[in-house]
Order: C-alpha cells, then sequence, then structure tokens
C-alpha cells in the first residue's frame, strides 16, 4: 500500500481538521518509502517505540502522541535525536494522530463507553460542528445519471437529481460531474455533525459502587487516585483520555456520576470534590487501549489488502 493511501485511510478516522490548533498531528517524520507492507501502532514515539519498529522492519509508524508540539533543532543527544535517527535510518514514516483522534465521537477513542455499554452517548466539550450540503443537478444527460456518484440521493426525477454529502464528500463528488451539469448547492442547517473532546453517557441499569468499580478494574483502569465522595450507585458516567481533567465540571454539570480521566492536578481536584466523584486513571491507561483498539480495527481493514499491523504495547511510567 502506498504511504499516501495509508494516510487517507488513518485520517478517516482521525480527519486532520479535528485536531486543535496547537496541536502537530500528520506526518511527524516524513520517508521515501513507496510501499507500506508493516504497519506499527503506539501510544508514544519512543526510542523503545521506534526501535522495535524498525526491529521490525516496519515501513510506517502510528502514534497517538506528536513527537514535539514546537519546532526544534536535534541539536542533543537526547531521545528526541536518537528517534530521528532511528526513523531517518530506515527511512520509516513516522505520523501522529493525537487530537484528530482524540475528537472523532465514532472512533476509538469511545472504547470505554462501548464496553459499558452507555446509552445516550454525548459529547462534552464540542470543538466543531458541521452540516451536510445539498446538491442539485439539473440538465443531466443520460449519461451522467449513470455515473457513479457517492452520496445520499434525496430525490430524483427526469433531467435532475439531489444529492446530500457532507464536507469531506464534496470536492471528490463534485470533480466527478460531466461538465455540462448544472450544479446548485444549498446550505442545511440540519442533521448536524458533532466533534470534540470527551464523552457522558448512561448505564444500562444503574450498578452498585462495588459492581461498577470491579468493572472497571477488569479493564484494566486503576482505581486508587479519587476525588470527591463515592456515590452507592453510579448511573450516568463520562471519561476523557489523557489530560481531561479540565472537563471535571462539564461532566458534573450533564449528570455524571463519575467522571474518569488523567493528569488531575491538586487545584482541579478541589474544584470539583463536592460535585461528584472523579477517579484520576492516569495519562496511559484510556489511551493505551484506545491505540490497541484501533490497531485491531487497522489489521482488520488492512490485512486483506497485503499491510501487517503490530501493535506495540507502551509502559507505564507511574505503574
Amino acid at each position: 500500500m502506498h504511504p499516501s493511501t495509508l494516510i487517507s485511510r488513518i485520517e478517516a478516522t482521525a480527519p486532520p481538521q479535528l485536531a486543535a490548533s496547537w496541536d502537530k498531528c500528520g506526518v511527524q517524520i516524513a520517508s521515501a518509502t513507496s510501499t507500506v507492507t508493516t504497519l506499527c501502532v503506539a501510544l508514544d514515539p519512543s526510542v523503545e517505540s521506534v526501535r522495535r519498529a524498525v526491529e521490525m522492519k516496519a515501513q510506517f509508524l502510528l502514534c497517538h502522541h506528536p513527537l514535539s508540539l514546537s519546532p526544534k533543532l536535534p541539536s542533543r543527544l537526547d531521545d528526541f535525536h536518537e528517534v530521528l535517527r532511528l526513523a531517518l535510518g530506515a527511512s520509516m514514516c513516522v505520523y501522529s494522530a493525537h487530537t484528530s483522534l482524540d475528537s472523532n465521537p465514532d472512533g476509538p477513542v469511545n472504547w470505554l463507553g462501548r464496553l459499558l455499554e452507555l446509552q445516550d452517548m454525548a459529547i462534552l466539550e464540542v470543538t466543531r460542528r458541521e452540516t451536510p450540503t445539498l446538491l442539485r443537478l439539473t440538465d443531466l444527460t443520460e449519461q451522467e445519471k449513470v455515473r457513479d456518484l457517492t452520496g445520499v440521493v434525496t430525490r430524483s426525477g427526469g433531467q435532475m437529481e439531489e444529492y446530500l454529502l457532507w464536507p469531506e464528500e464534496l470536492p471528490g463528488f463534485k470533480a466527478k460531474l460531466g461538465a455540462t451539469a448544472s450544479c446548485q448547492e444549498i446550505a442545511l442547517g440540519a442533521p448536524v455533525r458533532q466533534y470534540g473532546f470527551g464523552c457522558i453517557g448512561t448505564l444500562p441499569a444503574p450498578l452498585g459502587w462495588n459492581e461498577f468499580s470491579a468493572r472497571l478494574a477488569s479493564l484494566g483502569l486503576p482505581l486508587s487516585r479519587i476525588s470527591g465522595q463515592i456515590p452507592q450507585t453510579v448511573t450516568r458516567v463520562a471519561y476523557c483520555p489523557g489530560s481531561g481533567a479540565d472537563l471535571g465540571p462539564a461532566a458534573f454539570a450533564r449528570g455524571a456520576d463519575v467522571y474518569l480521566t488523567g493528569d488531575l492536578k491538586y487545584h482541579q481536584a478541589q474544584a470539583v470534590q463536592d460535585l461528584g466523584l472523579t477517579i484520576d486513571v492516569g495519562h496511559f491507561c484510556l489511551e493505551e487501549t484506545m491505540m490497541r483498539t484501533w490497531s485491531q480495527s487497522l489489521d482488520r481493514e488492512l490485512s486483506p489488502e497485503g499491510v501487517r499491523v503490530v501493535f506495540l504495547p507502551g509502559r507505564n511510567p507511574f505503574a
């Protein structure tokens, strides 16, 4: 598979336009390779992960965290320098899907909600809203009407057809249109597609604290660092992988009994301690499983096309 094709597949799940303005998603280290037969997936572009990917002769390493959030020169013999040396020496592409992945509620970021079977899922902090465009085509010839046009047909008759298209579908669709077709774009206010950080949902049935905490423990989530009062029963659950402690107030305002995230600091804990129970499971746990989940999905998608997908487990620095 060509690297550009693989990047398109990655960005179907982690669209670059969803990334936060401060983030550095996308290609971190470019490569001249023209064929990818082995894709490695890891949480961090650490020296250990890059070295293992090189040993596996991978042409592409997909990570969640960026190599750096600010441009810098490899002016010191540190981990940054070693990662560059290893990747460039093996001509291996390194790609980061960071907040572009975090913001997609239909992606692997919601692995926990799916395992807990949360219902009525919603986003805690909406950062982007998209609406489709209604494309009205008129004066179509018979040949143009049988073109392979991808989109939702809302109406068709005579020499007129209407298609409902989301923003990412519109450019490719218009490129396939015949030169004689008359095209009118109509902006719609609905439906709306939302993206953002953090998730909240309702359990299928309320669970006592002992049963709920046992389920979290069975998923490898530590419960040793908590702030707030432990509820007798849990109905609404919210979570945000990574450093999501700032979303605690929003979670409890939406009725969460429990909020799970990482990197809870002292003053953040003070702000939410009387609102509900916050569990700091650490930056590592939720995101490590997210990337493992994504690697499994990529393996199902890409292995029939000759691409081997290997997940590289990371190490929790606090374990």
